[in-house]
Formats: structure tokens, C-alpha cells, sequence
């Protein structure tokens, strides 16, 4: 039988679980796979199948002519055959469809398989889909060093999300969070505007994640702590506890996303002679109904004499593979000079890595990464 002559519904769903990157190759093979292969409905449902892998972020400030050696995937299944600690490229990332004065700095935020990425043409940010190679150059309204970015969007069912940017002055929450401002771009109208009645009240301290096309960062205020969160559809924030009540003076922190569905949150702190690390992830998936979280248990790490510095954990992002019950950590340690670690730990078993990163000033993270063939508007 011919390809030609299957039902609809089953070549639908035979392709929907075809990787997006191979998708991508076959999309001229004839005018009904080329529509098929934009269709919103067809790339949520192939989005909702992949596989996860992870970016690795020199932000280095290359060139875009060498960005497929800089950023370094990792495909979690061949972590979980052989718990291989190995660090390699996996394929080759489309590059940047822009001159090559646009120099990816920093990433910020992703979602849908889209990276909103800062550049060094200060004020300029870029919304790219490495998998298609498709971009967006997006000029920030107000330019400050300390604003963040995170990438969000309007969830519709029948058809393509609406997809937003956030921002606000990081700095200025840390120092008064009752003057601080939240902006949000919109990429069907193409302009940013003020939310004048959003005040955080509070100081977001993690870097922001996006989940089901709401962001949330892990915050404080004077009385406690709690994960803040964004609801892009709405535009309001909300607060969701935390699995932990104690705190330590040198505590690190993060949040990260698993397989698109749920919540991580990672805790690290040192004690007397080692750094321990407490890791919990969301018993339920993630969705727009979530009055509060709840969490279990995932992973207790004691790296023992293996000594973190607060420095290193300055610049710390990890994730989990929640089937093998493994988390993946990246940090970079400042001492004599600059290297990047990668820490793999599993069920008892912890693994460091070094590797040497080059200029000496490069603070790399893990970007947990699907590809996928959602079209930037």
C-alpha cells in the first residue's frame, strides 16, 4: 500500500509521531504534507509527542556562522540507555537567518519549541525556532540591562497560540517591587504596552520558566516564599506554595519544566562539608484549572566532598528525566579560572564532568528543548 493510499486520519497520526526535524525535510514531498505540516492542530499534536532534548548555552557572544558549535543537544532516551555522561552535538541546529552582527548573548526564555534569545545589539531581542530556522527580530521598548524576558502565549485550541512576551525590571523589584512595572509584547499587533494594574509586591529570584503558556519563577517577599506565577491569557499572577518550609542562609533555588507537563523545583545548599540538593516535581500535570501545586518527593542528592561554590551556583541550571528517575545539573565555578561542570545524579550515583569553556567568561545553562514546527508569526 502507498502512502497516498492511507486514510486520512491514519497518516495523520503515523506522521504526528515522526521528530519534527525529520518533518521538516519531508514538507516538500508534495503540496498536502506541505499544508499538513502548518496546519496548528497537526504541530500541537506532533509537539505533544516529542522528544525532549536540551540545549547547552555558551553565551559567548559567537557569531551566528558558529552557532552550530556552540549549541550542544543532548537526547535524554541515549542518557537513559546507558546513563553515558557524555556531552556531544546531536545533528546540526539551523543557523540564524540574519547578518551576522547579531550575536546571540544570552537565552532567556523558550516555549513551543521557540528560544527567545538577547543579542549584543543592546535592545534587540530574537525569537527563533532552531528547528526551521525561522526568526523574528523584536525591539524592546525599554532598554535596561536588568529587565527579564520570558516567552508565553494565548492558549487556542483551533488554532495557532498567540504568542507574548514579558518583561520587567529585575532590579528594581529587588530594590522596591511596588514601583516595579510589567510590559508584554504582542506579536499579532507587533507593539508592547505597560500593565499598569499588575504589581508583583514581590521579587521573583529564579530565572522564569514557561509551562502550558504561563511563566513562573520562584519569589519572595518579606513573609515567605512561593512560586509566582503569570497567566499570559488573563494577564494576572498568582501564587502557588512551595514543597519546602526550611530555608538556608546560602540556598540555591531553580525551576525547570518536565516533559512539558509538569514542574521541577531544585534546592541546593551547603552544610558543613558538602552541598546537598533536594529536588520535587508537581504530582499532576500542569493546566489552566491548577488552584495551588502539590509536590512529591523526587530526588535527595549529598554530593559529599564534592564542594560547590556560591559563585558556581550563581549561574546554575539543571533538569530531571522523570521515567529514570535522573537529574542533570550545569554550573560554572569561578576560582583560578573559569570551567563549566555538569552533574549527572541517579538514584545514588553521582557522575561530575568538567568541561573547559573558552573565552574564560562564559556562564553556561541546560535549556530543556522540543523540537518543533510551530511558524512564528
Amino acid at each position: 500500500m502507498m502512502v497516498a493510499d492511507l486514510p486520512n486520519d491514519l497518516e495523520w497520526e503515523i506522521l504526528s509521531r515522526v521528530p519534527a526535524t525529520s518533518l521538516k525535510e519531508l514538507q516538500t514531498t508534495c503540496k498536502r504534507w506541505y499544508a499538513l505540516f502548518r496546519d496548528p492542530r497537526f504541530v500541537k499534536n506532533n509537539l505533544s509527542k516529542a522528544a525532549t532534548h536540551v540545549i547547552f548555552n555558551a553565551r559567548s557572544g559567537y557569531s551566528v556562522t558558529d552557532i552550530n558549535t556552540l549549541i550542544h543537544s543532548i537526547n535524554l532516551r541515549g542518557i537513559q540507555n546507558s546513563f553515558d555522561p557524555l556531552l556531544g552535538v546531536q545533528g546540526k541546529l539551523n543557523r540564524l537567518k540574519d547578518s551576522e552582527q547579531d550575536k546571540i548573548c544570552d537565552i532567556f526564555s523558550h516555549c513551543d519549541g521557540l528560544i527567545l534569545c538577547d543579542t549584543y545589539e543592546y535592545g534587540r531581542l530574537v525569537v527563533w525556532n532552531p528547528c526551521t530556522g525561522q526568526t523574528r527580530l523584536i525591539q524592546a521598548n525599554i532598554l535596561v540591562i536588568s529587565n527579564r524576558y520570558v516567552l508565553g502565549y494565548v492558549n487556542n485550541k483551533k488554532s495557532c497560540n498567540s504568542y507574548k512576551i514579558l518583561t520587567f525590571n529585575s532590579l528594581l523589584c529587588l530594590v522596591d517591587s511596588s514601583r516595579a512595572k510589567f510590559e508584554i509584547y504582542e506579536f499579532d499587533s507587533d507593539l508592547w504596552r505597560v500593565l499598569d494594574d499588575i504589581h508583583p509586591d514581590c521579587c521573583p529570584i529564579s530565572k522564569g520558566v514557561t509551562l502550558k503558556g504561563n511563566a513562573y519563577w520562584f519569589a519572595s517577599d518579606n513573609e515567605s516564599k512561593f512560586i509566582l506565577k503569570f497567566d499570559f491569557t488573563r494577564e494576572r499572577l498568582g501564587r502557588l506554595c512551595i514543597p519546602f518550609q526550611k530555608n538556608y542562609a546560602d540556598q540555591t533555588v531553580l525551576l525547570s519544566v518536565v516533559r512539558e507537563e509538569k514542574l521541577a523545583l531544585l534546592q541546593q545548599w551547603f552544610d558543613t562539608d558538602s552541598s546537598k540538593m533536594n529536588i520535587w516535581v508537581t504530582k499532576t500535570k500542569i493546566d489552566d484549572d491548577n488552584k495551588d501545586l502539590s509536590w512529591c518527593n523526587f530526588l535527595v542528592v549529598d554530593f559529599g566532598k564534592v564542594i560547590l561554590t556560591s559563585d558556581a551556583l550563581s549561574y546554575m541550571s539543571f533538569f530531571i528525566d522523570e521515567e529514570d528517575k535522573m537529574v542533570v545539573c550545569s554550573d560554572t565555578r569561578i576560582d583560578t579560572k573559569t570551567r563549566t561542570r555538569i552533574y549527572f545524579a541517579k538514584e545514588g550515583i553521582q557522575v561530575h564532568q568538567d568541561i573547559a569553556q573558552k573565552p574564560n567568561k562564559c556562564w553556561p545553562f541546560l535549556v530543556s528543548y522540543v523540537p518543533s514546527l510551530v511558524q512564528i508569526q
